[in-house]
């Protein structure tokens, strides 16, 4: 169902931006609370795309017991996706 006043919340945005902020910096693990958050609280198929982007990057350089985290974010923008 689509919630327009979901997609078009500029907090969501915001909290991908920070994500990316902290991901840059190498805090992972505040990196991927907020791309949670923003993935749950979006159903803009754009900024699921780039939730999962960012996540991708996260799990490529986890260490062997972190990649759960990046990889529940990833399931969870892959579920919101559009299907074709």
């Amino acid at each position: 169902m689509f919630q327009p006043d979901v997609a078009a919340d500029p907090n969501v945005q915001g909290l991908v931006l920070k994500a990316r902020d902290h991901l840059a910096a190498g805090d992972d693990k505040q990196a991927a609370r907020l791309l949670t958050d923003a993935v749950y609280n979006t159903h803009d198929p754009e900024i699921g795309q780039e939730v999962r982007e960012l996540a991708s990057q996260g799990r490529e350089r986890a260490g062997r017991f972190s990649k759960g985290r990046w990889e529940e974010i990833i399931r969870i923008a892959d579920l919101r996706a559009p299907r074709p």
